[in-house]
This record gives structure tokens, C-alpha cells and sequence, in this order.
């Protein structure tokens, strides 16, 4: 099930994207605000997981009755996808987590941690930008080694904010489908079901070497799947 609806503004079009998605025993409610300009869009995702698929349902159609009151009207989904994306794309800022929907008992080093592992994942395998590779090399070293999850290198060097300026082009080419914030793949599907089955949220995942290596070959298997039908559909 999956919703759009948006409110004309002056210079802009604020929007909430409204999806569910299913994992192993659990369903993803995907919440995204953001704005649509005539040349950008900005995106703020949140996430609630619920057991039973009707739970996540029914809040679904209760936040677009609640959107409806305030003057927001459905639209296609197509009007997302025809703005041009800018050169520079943000996938995750750890502050649109602790500004969210952020479980009040947990320390916001938490809000880092889905990122971090797959920035740990980015490093191990040297898909970092030259530029990343450059100014971070310290730190680089340091997750490698293991001396330094990819969570506290995500706060340190990065400011909580993961953009394709840090990735290198195949990378960034992965993330745009994998980390897809219209089509949560990694932290909707793979994160929650590999390491947040069970637990209250994806923010009560241990930022842990240990639970980075269950992911790990997750990951691996997606980004191979991925060159597969890339170069299957380069042929």
C-alpha cells in the first residue's frame, strides 16, 4: 500500500510519501516528508515498524486522513520522480532520525548506527570517493582494523550525513538503488530483518564489530546481485 499527498505552497509543494514495507514478521511503515521545487526535492524519512500488516494499515490511512484535514490531496506517485535529482544526493543524516521519531531512552549515537554499518561495508570494500579516501584516511585505517565502527566514523568525520560526495561512482550508482529512499531496501528489509528482528526498533540495534559482520555478507550479496544485472543489462 502506498500513498502520496501534497499542499501547494508558494515556491514549493510540500509532500509526504506514505509506503509499507513487508520484511520477516514485521512491516515497515516508510513515512517521508519533503518538498518538491522546480528544480529539487528534499527528503526527510522516518520509520515504524509494526507485527501485524493491518496495524501498519491503519496508521497509514491514519496519517492521510490526518494530511487530508490539513488541505493535502493525493497525487500519482510519478510526481515524485519528475524533478531532477541534484548532482550531490543526501541518502541518510542521522539528525532525521533523533529529530523523528526517535525512542527517547536511547542516546542519539543510536540514530547513527543503521548508516554506520553500511558505511563500515563501504569502507572494508574501498568504495570510497578519492576525496573520502584523502581526508579520512586516519579514521579509514581505524575502521579496517576494526579499532573504529562505522557509526563513530559516520559522527566523526562525516557530521551524520551520508551523501554520494563520500561514496566513489559505483558506489553511489549501488546506493541509489539500495539505500532508495522511495524503495528501502537496506534498512527497511536487510537491517531489520538481519539485525532489528525482535527488537523494539531499528534504533535498539548494538553498534557492535559483532553485528557488523552479520550484515556484512548481506550487503555483499546485494551489491553483487546488483553488478549482475548491471552487467547482464550492459550486454
Amino acid at each position: 500500500m502506498e500513498l502520496v499527498l501534497t499542499k501547494q505552497g508558494k515556491t514549493f509543494k510540500d509532500y509526504r510519501h506514505l509506503a509499507i514495507t513487508e520484511g520477516i514478521e514485521v512491516y515497515i511503515l516508510n513515512i517521508i516528508k519533503g518538498r518538491l521545487y522546480a528544480d529539487k526535492k528534499t527528503m526527510n524519512p522516518t520509520y515504524e515498524p509494526y507485527p501485524v500488516k493491518q496495524e501498519a494499515i491503519d496508521r497509514l490511512n491514519e496519517l492521510a486522513d490526518e494530511l487530508r484535514d490539513k488541505g493535502f490531496v493525493e497525487e500519482p506517485r510519478d510526481i515524485l520522480f519528475q524533478i531532477a535529482e541534484k548532482e550531490n544526493y543526501v541518502y541518510d543524516k542521522a539528525k532525521w532520525h533523533y529529530d523523528g521519531d526517535f525512542p527517547q531512552e536511547l542516546e542519539h549515537h543510536q540514530a547513527y548506527v543503521p548508516s554506520g554499518m553500511f558505511i563500515a561495508w563501504i569502507i572494508k570494500n574501498d568504495l570510497l570517493s578519492k576525496r573520502s579516501r584523502k581526508e579520512d584516511a586516519a579514521e579509514i585505517e581505524l575502521v579496517k582494523r576494526n579499532e573504529m565502527t562505522g557509526a563513530q566514523f559516520y559522527r566523526k568525520n562525516w557530521d551524520g550525513v551520508l551523501s554520494s560526495n563520500e561514496l566513489s561512482d559505483e558506489a553511489d550508482a549501488f546506493a541509489r538503488e539500495y539505500l532508495n529512499i522511495q524503495n528501502d531496501i537496506y534498512t527497511a528489509v536487510d537491517f531489520t530483518n538481519g539485525l532489528a528482528a525482535g527488537l523494539p526498533t531499528i534504533y535498539h540495534v548494538e553498534d557492535s564489530f559483532e553485528n557488523y559482520h552479520i550484515i556484512e555478507p548481506i550487503i555483499t550479496e546485494r551489491y553483487q546481485d546488483w553488478k549482475r544485472r548491471k552487467k547482464s543489462g550492459a550486454e
